[in-house]
């Protein structure tokens, strides 16, 4: 689940208070600790009396907390127990699962500790009992992962909201509610924390059959280690899902997907080990996942709880493996989710082997290109033709391995016209798959639309094509993409489809108020831009820290700005190009970044990594085949910026070095509206 969106609410539960009531609070310096306990007891015992708010289900959650906090818990329970009569409307409160629920069962264990004189983590496991056991696996699955939200998450939250007021002698009534909230996330999770890693465990022996350590041989005699649960309460066969995997992760997915009614595999790839630790095999990258993630399906078609049908999923790695077992197409893998793929021989993911793997760093070097040893790995030209099962792939604007999922994606389509393979792109990280898309990525805000999550995605997509569900939103076409700026997904039939034009626009030769210019008129062929660059300078021109930045790094590339926009523009698609330039040298290559130029003067990058290539002349035109996909609406008033620079194949270039950007150099950008 979305960790983050259980602190995004938490840190917004509480409105501002209608009185304008300012506290007297002195922030102590730590989140924790005897003397931060009663600085916000005082304040909560004094904001109770003055707190009000005429929205009756706010007050009641605020005043809640603040009683909480105020060492009152049975007047807390109570006040929770009227806000959800509220919540009903009168009627009997409806079966729920939201991330209120973490508070009620907390409240509520304090209450009970507090009346029935029983220790706190006695009081907590019946609540914990009595709130989970009639939960649905599904819900149970949830809460859980809300439970687990990690300690140093609130401690971090309370420590800077502290940090924060340490200036001030007084705040608002608004901003101790505020605090409130944030100081009682950290209490209860600090209270509950050692506790529930054993009641989950018990409540996951009811509702599961789980298999720590199941041993799978392979036709060439090699052991694969699985990790094996299934629903208890689903006695009929059921399909299975399958990831396979270098190593686990904090997450347990295997979990997950029987808490959605499938049996959920995890299968560990040979060399590395399940719970046992390290298999004997020897771990060789990429080189047997296809065939052993082969050989793991055959045998779940062969358990009597499998009704024959299997679908893979995985990031990053796990995400090739499901690839590389669909070149094999094995008849039971039915469906298959990829998020942020590796493509071994392709990406940079694979251009070092592991350091403590010397044989694989030498077989790797003799292969530099993306040649035979490669392209038995993953699906290769006609390979595509053969995988007619439902695809979904899931990228982001910001993953480096977002040109992989569009190789794989545009690939299947070449050679399978009749492919059934769904994109989802938005503004991503390599990360968002795994723990959700950040509502701030890098200083970037993303819109409301783009949030959404990402896991329960997967397994709605997967309940279409295995149990006959409905298709999810967004998914409503081939490709799928979030508009940053415009707040809205939209739908195309294609990559291409995306825009419905191209706008060129022209690398200036001369300079305007002191800028080179984005221009759509071309400028003479014969006239060039002479950029030097200083000796010792980076290998590449690096790229700001941040998605949104105030400035831009130029000074080893050039920039080009273009004239303010009169309307909004919609820019949907693949970049393209082509740049005509000169250097003397033939071991450099180029590095090229897109921006919007917001009017208020940050700088905006329409996808990151910047796109590169390498050279092979001294003098030459380079055609820009941008492998990076992006979707913005450049508002009104901003400016479209490219900054490209040199990179050379060496920690720092030896000797200045001039370059020459000649005339005839363009960007096309493809123009949806």
């Amino acid at each position: 689940m979305l960790k983050w969106l259980y602190v995004l609410w938490v840190l917004s539960a509480a409105s501002v208070a209608v009185a304008a009531e300012d506290l007297e609070f002195h922030a102590p310096a730590s989140a924790e600790g005897a003397a931060t306990e009663a600085a916000m007891r005082s304040l909560a015992i004094r904001a109770l009396p003055v707190y009000q708010n005429p929205n009756r289900a706010q007050f009641l959650t605020n005043l809640s907390a603040l009683q909480m906090v105020a060492g009152e818990s049975v007047a807390a329970d109570a006040t929770r127990q009227s806000l959800e009569e509220v919540r009903a409307g009168g009627k009997p409160p409806p079966p729920r699962i939201d991330m209120a629920l973490v508070y009620d069962m907390y409240v509520r264990a304090r209450a009970t500790a507090t009346k029935t004189h029983v220790p706190f983590d006695q009081a907590f496991a019946r609540v914990f009992s009595v709130t989970v056991t009639p939960l649905s696996d599904r819900d149970a699955f949830t809460l859980a992962q809300w439970l687990t939200t990690p300690l140093p998450v609130f401690r971090e939250n309370l420590q800077g909201a502290l940090d924060r007021l340490r200036s001030v002698n007084r705040i608002s009534l608004g901003q101790a509610v505020d605090l409130a909230w944030t100081y009682l996330s950290f209490e209860a999770f600090q209270s509950f924390a050692p506790l529930v890693g054993p009641l989950i465990a018990q409540d996951d022996s009811r509702r599961y059959v789980i298999d720590a350590d199941v041993k799978v041989s392979t036709p060439d005699h090699a052991s694969i280690s699985v990790l094996l649960v299934r629903p208890r309460g689903i006695a009929a066969p059921v399909p299975a899902l399958l990831e396979l995997t270098m190593s686990a992760g904090p997450r347990n997915d295997a979990k997950e997907s029987a808490a959605h009614g499938y049996a959920g595999l995890i299968a560990y790839a040979r060399g590395t080990g399940g719970s046992t630790g390290k298999s004997p095999d020897v771990s060789v990258p990429y080189e047997h996942d296809g065939d052993d993630a082969r050989a793991v399906i055959d045998w779940i078609t062969q358990q009597h709880w499998s009704d024959g049908r299997v679908g893979m999923y995985g990031t990053g790695y796990s995400a090739f493996a499901a690839w590389s077992a669909a070149k094999r197409a094995p008849a039971a893998l039915k469906a298959l989710v990829a998020a942020s793929p590796v493509l071994p021989g392709l990406d940079q993911e694979t251009a070092a082997a592991p350091a403590d793997n010397a044989a694989v760093r030498r077989r790797w070097q003799r292969h530099p290109t993306f040649d035979q040893y490669w392209q038995q790995m993953v699906p290769y030209r006609k390979d595509f033709a053969r995988i007619d099962i439902p695809v979904l792939t899931v990228t982001g604007y910001y993953d480096p391995r977002e040109p992989a999922a569009l190789y794989y994606f545009t690939q299947h389509y070449r050679y399978n016209p009749h492919a059934n393979q769904t994109l989802l792109v938005g503004p991503y990280d390599g990360d968002a798959m795994r723990r959700g898309p950040l509502p701030v990525l890098e200083g970037y805000a993303l819109d409301p639309a783009a949030i959404i999550d990402l896991h329960e995605l997967r397994y709605r997509w997967l309940d279409h094509v295995l149990k006959g569900g409905a298709t999810p939103d967004p998914l409503n076409g081939r490709v799928n993409f979030e508009v940053m700026g415009a707040n809205e997904w939209r739908h195309a039939e294609s990559v291409r489809a995306m825009a419905n034009r191209a706008a060129r626009l022209y690398l200036a030769t001369q300079r305007i108020e002191g800028e080179y210019r984005l221009s759509g008129h071309e400028p003479p062929k014969k006239r060039f831009i002479e950029q030097k660059i200083r000796a010792n300078a980076p290998a590449s021109p690096a790229a700001p820290p941040a998605i949104v930045s105030r400035t831009l790094t130029s000074r080893d590339a050039v920039a080009f700005l273009s004239g303010p926009l009169h309307r909004p523009l919609q820019v949907s698609g693949l970049l393209a190009g082509q740049l005509v330039m000169g250097s003397g040298r033939s071991d450099l290559g180029l590095c090229v970044a897109f921006y919007e130029l917001l009017p208020g003067g940050n700088y905006f990058q329409l996808f990151a990594p910047p796109y590169t290539v390498s050279l092979a002349q001294t003098h030459r035109s380079v055609p820009l085949k941008i492998d990076r996909l992006t979707s913005v609406e450049l508002k009104t008033g901003s400016r479209l910026a490219v900054v490209i620079g040199v990179t050379s194949p060496q920690a720092h270039l030896k000797a200045p070095l001039d370059v020459r950007w000649y005339g005839g150099s363009f960007i096309e950008m493809p123009i949806a509206r």
